[in-house]
């Protein structure tokens, strides 16, 4: 299951223009670099929770022929991570699934990780990892998870053998973990999560060397992630186009004397006119940058036409 039924608040205004999952990654939405992920890791089928832009969503996701199975379930409501997990609980049977965030990049192992939950016996894995600036989740020496948030500092200050550390978003569940608690209901996974710890039944922390995550989900760290995957290994990251300063689409249209300086990526149908200076600037599809336009870290959403000078702007329609 991928969770993207969010507002998208901290990506705003680029949430007005795509949910957050559609957001494109150099090009690619996030949601089509899970899709080739899960079947590049064996998976079958997936769900996709929606709420914000859900019929959108629902027309990009049933105008395309997906690498895997791909069906959408709408929320009346916005039910939150725990509400939209047991919503869909229905579809997997009896079986453990993974549930991927889905404002993440990340080259996890899914296929060996399941297989590890599968084997352990336990009711929930969360794969965790240590990333400083969101280690807020408390995990003992036998890597069973204590808490999250304010409960995991005190944790960590009180209890030797106890450390923090992040939660990457990728969880594997067994369905008799959720199945107490009624659909429709909206909650927090976290919340959940609390009562198996309370319970005696705590989460188990999983582990993977050498991870590669990034998450997308501010305005900031889209455009970090963006310039960053710009100088890993060229296409380590299957589908997105990595290792590379600047991609333009092969539908992309950038007159000859263009000056690109940075990371410049241009969307499919995108046209750039003449004495045009780009510099650290993305641009979506059906953009159009007219003649002597100077932009420097903007982001361009699709479809708007540009001109003049610009710095550090967003672009989306007037009416968003």
């Amino acid at each position: 299951m991928i969770l993207a039924a969010g507002m998208g608040t901290r990506l705003q205004p680029l949430t007005f223009v795509r949910p957050k999952v559609m957001i494109p990654v150099r090009g690619t939405p996030v949601l089509e670099f899970w899709m080739e992920r899960l079947r590049l890791c064996g998976f079958g089928s997936a769900i996709l929770n929606a709420y914000h832009l859900k019929e959108k969503l629902v027309e990009t996701v049933s105008g395309k022929d997906w690498p895997v199975r791909l069906d959408v379930r709408t929320e009346p409501q916005l039910l939150g991570t725990g509400g939209g997990i047991r919503t869909a609980l229905d579809s997997f049977g009896s079986e453990p699934f993974t549930v991927i965030n889905g404002d993440i990049v990340c080259d996890a192992p899914l296929d060996e990780l399941y297989a590890r939950h599968v084997k352990s016996g336990t009711e929930v894995s969360l794969l965790l990892h240590d990333y400083p600036e969101f280690n807020n989740v408390a995990v003992d020496r036998d890597g069973s998870v204590l808490g999250f948030g304010e409960e995991a500092e005190r944790l960590c200050s009180g209890q030797n053998g106890v450390r923090k550390l992040a939660f990457t978003g990728i969880h594997f569940i067994n369905p008799s973990a959720l199945l107490e608690f009624s659909p429709g209901v909206p909650r927090d996974i976290l919340d959940i999560y609390r009562v198996l710890i309370a319970r005696g039944k705590p989460p188990a922390a999983m582990f993977s060397p050498g991870l590669f995550w990034r998450e997308m989900g501010s305005v900031e760290s889209y455009s970090s992630l963006t310039a960053e995957l710009g100088s890993v290994e060229v296409d380590s990251l299957p589908p997105l186009h990595t290792g590379r300063s600047v991609w333009l689409h092969p539908e992309a249209t950038v007159a000859e004397e263009t000056v690109l300086k940075g990371t410049v990526i241009a969307g499919r149908g995108v046209r750039v006119g003449r004495d045009v200076r780009l510099e650290n600037v993305i641009l979506w599809d059906n953009v159009e940058v007219e003649d002597g336009s100077r932009l420097q870290n903007c982001i361009v959403a699709d479809g708007i036409r540009v001109s003049g000078n610009h710095a550090g702007k967003i672009f989306v329609p007037e009416s968003q």
